[in-house]
């Protein structure tokens, strides 16, 4: 699309009315497909979507696309070499989408598409969502039926498995088919949450959870993983899930909810906890690695211990307790090894010294790219200090804060009483200095104790008393 063209069709779009608008934004993305017109479509979306997003133009979806939405949290790209449960390849849904509309229901899918793509031109919500509805349950039916034909005869199900490309393949058509079994439910408990990726579960969401939970239980027994799993991929971390999981089974322990039928949750939630370990530990061992790097990986990990401390009665002893112990070990190990074991001569390195000892000389300014070092490690100190507990640290954070803060406070104290003495030539010197103490203090203590040396330095500095 040419400059003039571009410019041609934003002012056309502003002055469209909304009504025309969201029609023309749906018959562009529904043209996608089948390309009658010989549209750039990304291209005239891009021009059209800001002025969308300012009417809060709902998305718009191709029947294939709201099709997989009941399972789109679900998808992943990397295949990991074995199925998990809950992860469906998005390399499936092509397979699946043939199968369905080629094979299982291709004298109804004509239909239903063009009523769902109808009712999004016209603008119709109330038509659009039965639409959508009519496409999950016809989909869930002939998927369903289909799965169970291919289970019941090995025959059956061998040539499947070489016609679609795999077991894989069928091990997720029937995730799909048993998600969209309860999609209903599913689509109206998500119109409950926040918009993905969700930082955490209030109470009041879990109780909206809870009643769609409850509704699954009792129209579609046997499904009720597929919406936690749903949810869950909702979810910026899992762990929030557990909220559910204890509204769900009151008296849950690790050991009780490791033996129900809730054991894949649960484990989902710690195995992404391993995870997250795995990448603290592999961020400390890399050269190239920074603080930063590894207190961003240690913040989440320590937000995910607490997280399902907080939501499960964990047990030293039993199976999720080992696990997340082992793991909050490894997480400590890779901490202490890269933040404190050297935190002392990087924290001071900054300091000007007389032999072994912080002096208080004011001749230079302190050197930058060392005070840049400094900063970073003690920023990084005062981070793990404050997810000491959740990390296994609290006794090493502790020590090292406490020496740190010794050093940092007797060296302040020089400084402050030389400041009277100070020659004009030096005094630029002299601030420079203080500054590099009281911030070092304020990242690895508090802004209160900072904030002191700050206000008594500056007023030794214009040579006055503090009452």
């Amino acid at each position: 699309m040419s400059v003039d063209a571009a410019a041609q069709l934003t002012q056309f779009v502003r002055d469209l009315p909304e009504a025309s608008l969201k029609k023309l934004a749906a018959t562009i993305e529904l043209d996608r497909g089948e390309n009658r017109y010989g549209l750039p479509h990304d291209a005239i979306m891009r021009i059209l979507r800001p002025r969308l997003a300012e009417i809060r133009a709902p998305r718009i979806f191709t029947p294939q696309r709201i099709l997989c939405v009941p399972f789109e949290d679900m998808l992943v790209i990397k295949d990991e070499g074995y199925k998990e449960t809950g992860h469906i390849l998005r390399a499936s849904i092509m397979p699946m989408w043939s199968l369905l509309t080629e094979e299982l229901i291709p004298e109804d899918w004509p239909a239903l598409a063009e009523e769902f793509a109808e009712s999004q031109k016209a603008d119709q919500e109330d038509r659009r969502d039965a639409s959508a509805s009519a496409i999950w349950h016809s989909a869930a039916e002939a998927l369903g039926a289909w799965v169970a034909e291919q289970e019941a005869d090995p025959e059956v199900l061998r040539r499947a498995i070489k016609k679609l490309g795999g077991t894989r393949v069928i091990e997720d058509i029937k995730e799909m088919a048993y998600t969209l079994e309860i999609a209903d439910t599913l689509e109206a408990a998500k119109a409950g949450l926040p918009r993905k990726p969700i930082l955490n579960l209030s109470q009041e969401q879990v109780v909206i959870l809870k009643r769609y939970y409850d509704q699954v239980v009792e129209q579609n027994p046997g499904r009720e993983l597929y919406f936690m799993l749903a949810i869950m991929g909702r979810l910026l971390q899992p762990f929030p899930i557990l909220k559910l999981v204890r509204a769900i089974t009151r008296k849950l322990d690790d050991t009780l909810a490791s033996r129900s039928d809730l054991a894949t949750v649960g484990n989902k939630v710690i195995r992404a906890l391993e995870e997250d370990a795995e990448k603290v530990a592999r961020v400390a061992e890399e050269t190239d690695s920074t603080e930063e790097e590894l207190m961003s990986r240690t913040r989440r990990f320590a937000a995910a211990f607490k997280g399902i401390t907080t939501d499960i009665g964990i047990r030293r002893d039993g199976d999720w307790g080992k696990r997340m112990y082992a793991c909050r070990t490894m997480v400590s190990e890779a901490v202490e090894h890269m933040i404190l074991s050297d935190a002392t001569q990087v924290v001071l390195s900054v300091l000007p010294k007389s032999g072994t000892r912080a002096t208080a000389d004011f001749s230079k300014e302190p050197d930058e790219n060392r005070f840049e070092r400094s900063e970073r490690r003690a920023r990084a100190i005062g981070e793990a200090m404050g997810i000491a507990e959740e990390i296994g640290l609290q006794s090493a954070c502790a020590s090292t804060v406490n020496e740190l803060r010794k050093d940092l406070n007797n060296y302040a104290a020089r400084i402050i009483a030389r400041l009277p003495k100070t020659e004009d030539h030096e005094r630029g010197n002299a601030r420079a200095h203080l500054a590099c103490a009281v911030r070092l203090i304020e990242l690895i203590t508090n802004s209160d104790e900072a904030d002191l040396l700050r206000r008594r330095g500056n007023a030794a500095l214009d040579k006055k008393t503090m009452s």
